[in-house]
């Protein structure tokens, strides 16, 4: 008798321990009975413009059966004044619809952005819809003005020439689309004193006749207010080893 009252318990201690767990399954966030579709932002790659272009990937948990996205100006959607239910709603009317299974993921492009954006996810399930929203700042170049720039490498000749700079007022920064040769641009921005470039690595066009394509990369650089001059100590390299730093300047007009 002992023995089948013990085993009598233990049946409803399983039992009860069962029925625990399936309550609980899903009543955190991100958990199976509430739709969640988690946004990862990386850096463009090959083939894309890191300026412009967005790249994204959504992942999806087992209740999301449909996901919509929407890149929208930020200036656009606070102007909405929505609460976030209501933009989810709006993101599911007006988005796209995201080729993207329950349990899966999801990576794709959003191209040409120039302006700071919002762009949102929102995964549905019947009436209902959680959503995320990741920024970015796509840079809006425009005409600034001329400068000059003068190299001391070595390489270029002549050493000293006029270029057209463009400024993106997004992101506060410059860019020399054609610097050292037609499509090898050069893109920075300051911040009174310090110079940052962008990327910190970068070829410059010029093919040394016996070591191939020359690239430089940034050992810091600086920016004088007073002479808008700007200075880049850049080490020159080739696939073979480094030429060692020289100095490059810009002086905006």
């Amino acid at each position: 008798m002992k023995k089948i009252i013990e085993s009598l318990a233990l049946s409803f201690l399983v039992l009860f321990l069962v029925t625990a767990c399936r309550e609980e399954e899903g009543t955190t966030p991100g958990g199976d009975s509430t739709p969640v579709a988690t946004v990862y932002q990386y850096a463009a790659g090959a083939g894309y413009n890191p300026d412009n272009d967005c790249y994204l990937r959504v992942a999806t948990n087992a209740a999301a059966k449909e996901t919509y996205y929407l890149a929208e100006l930020k200036t656009a959607k606070e102007a909405r004044q929505m609460t976030d239910a209501q933009y989810a709603e709006y993101v599911v009317q007006n988005g796209k619809k995201l080729d993207v299974a329950a349990s899966s993921y999801k990576d794709f492009y959003i191209t040409d952005l120039h302006g700071l954006y919002v762009v949102t996810v929102v995964a549905a399930n019947g009436g209902t819809r959680t959503s995320q929203s990741v920024d970015f700042a796509g840079l809006d170049y425009k005409p600034y003005g001329k400068g000059t720039y003068t190299s001391n490498s070595g390489f270029f000749n002549p050493a000293s020439w006029e270029v057209d700079v463009e400024y993106s007022e997004v992101g506060n920064r410059y860019r020399i689309a054609n610097n050292w040769k037609k499509g090898y641009g050069l893109a920075f921005s300051h911040d009174g004193s310090k110079a940052t470039v962008y990327p910190t690595t970068m070829e410059t066009g010029y093919m040394h006749p016996r070591y191939g394509m020359v690239s430089v990369s940034d050992q810091g650089s600086t920016y004088d207010e007073a002479t808008k001059t700007f200075t880049f100590v850049f080490k020159f390299t080739v696939s073979a080893g480094s030429f060692g730093n020289a100095t490059e300047t810009l002086t905006l007009k």
